[in-house]
């Protein structure tokens, strides 16, 4: 069977694991990765080994699609840890006139991004914040958002 006509039968198949998964964000790069992934296994397909080619191509895109998400999970930890860093150099290494002023910054944000602050300066880490603040970590991800947001803000017009 060409690739022309795979695709044309089982691009819905991508499109199904895509939506099975959620997901959104990257989703034209997601498809193409499997859609490239498709045409390998197009290739590497062996009816004697394999009874169905269906079973065969949605069991291999689906374990290939987790480890797509594995990587790049990976890879927004580091970029979190950049992230991390910038933030700690941001507040730490900033000229700050008067102890008031970190203080009325402090004042200015909410008591759960005041308390995230604090515990991240002091070197947790994210899962740990998660822990004890009894949170996920996408709400921490937007404490981070909120603080530096504020921060900027709060620093610009300072």
């Amino acid at each position: 069977m060409n690739f022309n006509q795979l695709y044309k039968t089982k691009y819905k198949l991508i499109h199904f694991l895509l939506n099975k998964y959620n997901i959104k964000y990257n989703y034209d790069e997601f498809a193409q990765l499997l859609l490239i992934k498709l045409w390998e296994l197009s290739l590497n397909y062996d009816p004697q080994k394999n009874s169905s080619m269906n079973t065969y191509l949605y069991s291999r895109l689906n374990y290939y699609l987790i480890d797509l998400f594995r990587t790049s999970s990976s890879h927004s930890e580091k970029y979190q840890l950049t992230n991390d860093i910038e933030l700690q150099q941001l507040i730490m290494h900033q000229p700050i006139d008067e102890p008031l002023q970190l203080q009325h910054f402090y004042s200015s944000l909410s008591t759960s991004d005041c308390l995230w602050l604090q515990l991240k300066l002091q070197g947790y880490k994210q899962h740990e914040l998660a822990q004890i603040l009894n949170c996920s970590v996408s709400t921490l991800k937007n404490y981070q958002k909120r603080v530096q947001k504020a921060y900027i803000k709060f620093f610009k017009t300072n």
